[in-house]
């Protein structure tokens, strides 16, 4: 692991093997580690780079009041800048595919193929007026929530609002992937929970109808319904395909990494063609 001297924060990252760059971005209160899968599978061909995010993982908290999804894209350009990464297939999950959707929209030239997954065009994955969005706004409850229960609770507690939009769990499909990933969120400071919450709530979608550039939406099986709509409008937006994972939920690419890494190696020939 590797810390790299960027203009706005020194991002965590790891950066191994050699080949085409390929970036992925984990999702929202979890770590890089969620792409280790993807980093044994195609370390040998591509060099992978695994930041974790501002906020989370290795790199912890940080000294800005308010996060915002263009801040992260910022702290990503200057990682890849950094690293001398020109251009790079980029793979982001969730909060991690917004930030790929950013990074895309703002530089279109730096990117040779794109993979979103359980990836969404708002937070959450329902049409909300602005103005009516900002007066339901669920911040101060959060706050609230989080400064008597933490993290963890916190989280479970938005997992249950979750819960009856598709009948069961949604995080993950397999218990042991979901267990994990209760226990990366748990060591997230509550402040930094809350201002990655507010980042997530205040994202507005980049306009990507004219990026061209070889691409794949993807979502599991048991994603709740309104995710399944988003992911498949930016299908529609980027002129490509979606595809649905068997035995997967939200964390697709742990759920089910074979049927993920299959479709990824599609999106991959498919640039290097």
């Amino acid at each position: 692991m590797s810390t790299a001297d960027a203009p706005t924060i020194g991002l965590a990252y790891d950066d191994d093997g050699s080949g085409p760059p390929l970036v992925f971005l984990h999702g929202g209160w979890l770590s890089a580690e969620s792409w280790d899968p993807q980093r044994e599978r195609f370390g040998e061909e591509y060099r992978i780079v695994t930041p974790d995010l501002r906020g989370h993982g290795r790199t912890g908290p940080s000294e800005a009041r308010r996060y915002s999804i263009g801040l992260l894209t910022e702290d990503l350009d200057a990682l890849l800048s950094e690293l001398e990464v020109d251009e790079a297939v980029i793979c982001g999950l969730s909060l991690g595919s917004m930030v790929a959707q950013s990074y895309a929209a703002r530089h279109p030239e730096r990117v040779r193929g794109l993979l979103l997954a359980g990836a969404v065009q708002t937070f959450p994955p329902v049409s909300i007026p602005g103005p009516m969005k900002r007066l339901l706004t669920p911040l101060p409850m959060l706050a609230s929530s989080l400064s008597f229960t933490g993290s963890r609770t916190t989280f479970r507690s938005l997992l249950s609002t979750i819960r009856p939009l598709n009948g069961g769990p949604w995080l993950a499909h397999d218990p042991e992937v979901r267990a994990v990933a209760l226990e990366t969120v748990d060591r997230m400071p509550e402040d930094e929970f809350k201002k990655v919450f507010a980042a997530l709530y205040r994202f507005r979608p980049p306009e990507l109808d004219g990026l061209s550039v070889p691409a794949r939406v993807v979502y599991g099986e048991h994603e709740v319904s309104p995710v399944k709509r988003q992911s498949a409008d930016l299908a529609r937006a980027l002129g490509c395909d979606v595809y649905e994972i068997r035995d997967a939920a939200h964390l697709v690419n742990r759920d089910n990494p074979e049927a993920f890494d299959e479709v990824l190696s599609g999106l991959l020939d498919e640039v290097e063609g």
